[in-house]
């Protein structure tokens, strides 16, 4: 599975075909998106990037829903998804969206709530303790067998896995984890909550990202693939 290179601007995108799932990534550090405050503090940062990634999103969601993207309204779910509201609440286009430094990766789908997660490559000092507190015994004890950087890396992808989970569903990690439950390579659904409806037709996909980064889609629709493409200018 390769990544598509697409390029500035974005002209006008179909609906994702049945079984599949647009994601897109970027590294806003490298898009000419000039919005925000200067980034003075870490304050005047926080607040620019997430202007830029609401910019970034809305100009995906304006080529896909063919408007402009200040005419989109967003609101949050009882449960805190992200969602569209006002005259696009109907369009059937469901999305969710992730970042990792200056990284963004947002899915957009039309089959069902989606849910997305992605990190940068990173030694964790403390890998191993958070395979303990978070992951099953099993899947903390393979964690802890392994060397860095793999040790690392194999907890990132467990932990992915599980946010893009719990994104689609559309609820808070607490309570969720202990009772969630993967194969490890590559994370595959064994287990999830019991009081999650339809669990039996999630599906969870690593992703194809740019080296250094690494992330799974999940859906509430059996099956799907994602379609990964990189904006760049």
């Amino acid at each position: 599975m390769s990544i598509e290179t697409v390029r500035l601007p974005v002209r006008h995108r179909p609906m994702p075909d049945a079984g599949t799932i647009d994601v897109w990534v970027a590294d806003l550090g490298e898009l000419p998106f000039d919005t925000g405050p200067a980034s003075h503090n870490r304050r005047e940062r926080v607040l620019r990037d997430r202007i830029q990634q609401q910019f970034f999103l809305r100009l995906l969601l304006a080529a896909y829903l063919g408007c402009p993207g200040k005419s989109i309204e967003l609101e949050r779910s009882e449960r805190g998804k992200p969602r569209l509201a006002g005259e696009h609440a109907g369009s059937g286009l469901d999305f969710n969206l992730s970042h990792s430094g200056p990284w963004l990766a947002v899915a957009i789908g039309s089959g069902g709530s989606v849910g997305i997660d992605i990190e940068r490559e990173r030694r964790l000092e403390r890998a191993a303790l958070l395979a303990r507190r978070f992951l099953s015994s099993p899947e903390a004890d393979r964690i802890d067998q392994l060397d860095e950087p793999f040790r690392s890396r194999e907890f990132l992808k467990q932990w992915t896995a599980r946010e893009s989970l719990v994104k689609a569903r559309g609820c808070g990690l607490a309570g969720c984890l202990g009772e969630i439950e993967l194969e490890s390579r590559p994370p595959a659904v064994r287990r999830l909550p019991s009081d999650w409806q339809d669990a039996d037709r999630m599906s969870l996909a690593p992703l194809p990202l740019p080296d250094g980064l690494v992330g799974h889609l999940a859906s509430l629709s059996p099956g799907v693939q994602p379609v990964v493409r990189q904006l760049a200018v």
